[in-house]
């Protein structure tokens, strides 16, 4: 069965020569994009990713960026 978390994880959005990309100092995430939403839509797809194993799942509540 899957749960989900309560703390929230910290995204990093900076500026690159593509566009942007949005990391986590805490856990192995990381997207991009060309706008701004795109790495925040990406996030949640990449942060599910990385909880897979533990079964846990992130809801966009769980991202601050």
């Amino acid at each position: 069965m899957k749960s989900t978390i309560s703390k929230k994880i910290k995204m990093i959005v900076e500026i690159t020569n593509t566009g942007f990309s949005a990391f986590s100092e805490d856990y192995p995430i990381f997207t991009a994009g060309r706008t701004i939403p795109e790495p925040m839509e990406n996030a949640l797809e990449a942060a599910n990713l990385c909880f897979e194993d533990e079964k846990v799942i992130i809801t966009q509540e769980n991202l601050r960026f």
